[in-house]
């Protein structure tokens, strides 16, 4: 009985060390699957900042548009006549939005980043965005069913609060600057902006209105701030073929 007693306490343990090693490979397996699908939707990094497919469709919906119709007037044809595949230069229409997406998203992500440096969000990332777009919708729910007022919609869609929260995070960022002095605006430049075009200020006495004087000195300023950031930022697109393929899928509203 002894040695049969000892028998099966080693096949327990045999089985349990199998057991274990098996569970140890399914979860290495999950997380090589994980990583995976994490990695594939990443499509290019600025500075370092990751850029995912989905920031790409956001920005692709925001500005085909436009890059249609100037695509279409480069390759000297109507826009009625245009297509993603037209050429212009030896270039695609896919890759001229391809290339305009890439561009914008280096000022966005440079703009986070600097906003993040200056304590001004915790998190960029895009999953943790939508993680915040969770809790923000969530939130506007339950006041919305406690009958309180909720300012803009009720719901966000994923694009809607990417905007949302690059707006808020840029103008946040803007005052920062102003705040710390990296922006200034002086009595000769307002002066200068206003007296170059007095109709953009329906014509009113200066003083009266300095302050918007002032403001749109303070604005333009940040735009070419946000302009040399984006010049002087890394961008590593390890496939071009994937961003061009994301650019794709964006335009025929694939995910």
């Amino acid at each position: 009985m002894g040695k049969m007693q000892k028998d099966s306490k080693k096949a327990s343990k045999k089985w349990i060390w199998i057991l274990l090693a098996v569970i140890a490979v399914i979860l290495a397996a999950a997380v090589v699957i994980f990583m995976k699908g994490r990695t594939e939707k990443e499509v290019f990094s600025v500075d370092g900042q990751p850029v995912y497919r989905e920031e790409v469709a956001c920005i692709v919906n925001k500005i085909k548009l436009y890059q249609r119709e100037k695509t279409a007037e480069k390759a000297g044809i109507d826009v009625s006549e245009f297509t993603w595949e037209t050429e212009a230069d030896g270039k695609t229409g896919y890759e001229y939005l391809a290339d305009a997406v890439v561009e914008e998203l280096k000022e966005i992500k440079t703009m986070q980043k600097e906003a993040m440096d200056n304590g001004l969000a915790d998190a960029i990332d895009y999953p943790s965005l939508m993680k915040a777009m969770e809790k923000e919708n969530k939130d506007r729910g339950e006041k919305k069913g406690n009958n309180e007022t909720v300012f803009g919609v009720t719901r966000y869609t994923a694009d809607q609060f990417y905007d949302y929260f690059n707006e808020n995070l840029s103008l946040q960022n803007k005052r920062e600057l102003t705040n710390k002095d990296v922006l200034t605006a002086s009595d000769e430049e307002a002066r200068a902006v206003y007296d170059a075009d007095p109709e953009y200020f329906d014509n009113e006495d200066y003083e009266n209105v300095k302050t918007s004087a002032q403001n749109l000195v303070l604005e333009n300023k940040y735009q070419e701030h946000l302009k040399e950031m984006a010049e002087g930022a890394k961008v590593e697109i390890p496939d071009e073929q994937a961003l061009l393929q994301a650019v794709k899928d964006a335009l025929e509203g694939k995910s």
